[in-house]
């Protein structure tokens, strides 16, 4: 049996420069104890309709319309051993290339044209106190100082932070 915790419970995971941090420590520990893993999911590609890119060259001096590509991935970073746990999401990137039409791969190399964005970010531990572990062991690497991360604040409903509007606003 293992435990689970999202964003809703750990805010933390949902900053992309913090999974950056965590994903650059793990990589660089992997001999140590943990583990990287990357995994390509496969890509997804919007095609424009004809009749969108003949308006979008109606209106602009746009020739034509270079179909977008991402890759997805799935990526896990783990610490192994007796206080072990993993954080888990879904990464994709925007890419240059184009796909082949009869693999649905690449051509050629891959050129990433952003950062990873990253979503069903998941802390997962075999302990029922696993995001405690986590939160303690980041700090101890410091990866996260102790204003980074509050259980008070985080457990609270997010509409007790908000401020009601009062009477009528003209927009």
């Amino acid at each position: 049996m293992g435990f689970t915790w999202s964003v809703r419970e750990l805010r933390v995971l949902e900053d992309p420069n913090f999974i950056d941090r965590l994903g650059h420590y793990i990589h660089g520990q992997q001999s140590n104890g943990y583990r990287f893993a990357m995994d390509v999911m496969g890509y997804k590609a919007m095609y424009y309709s004809k009749e969108f890119e003949d308006l979008v060259k109606s209106e602009s001096t746009i020739s034509t319309l270079k179909t977008e590509v991402q890759q997805v991935c799935r990526g896990a970073f783990s610490k192994l051993g007796a206080e072990s746990w993993e954080v888990s999401f879904k990464a994709e990137a925007l890419i240059r290339n184009e796909l082949d039409p009869n693999t649905h791969l690449p051509i050629g190399e891959i050129d990433y044209a952003t950062d990873l964005i990253y979503s069903n970010t998941i802390l997962y531990s075999v302990s029922e106190n696993g995001d405690v572990l986590f939160t303690d062991w980041l700090k101890t690497h410091g990866l996260i100082g102790k204003s980074d991360f509050s259980k008070k604040v985080f457990s609270q409903p997010e509409a007790e932070f908000t401020i009601p509007l009062q009477g009528n606003i003209a927009l």
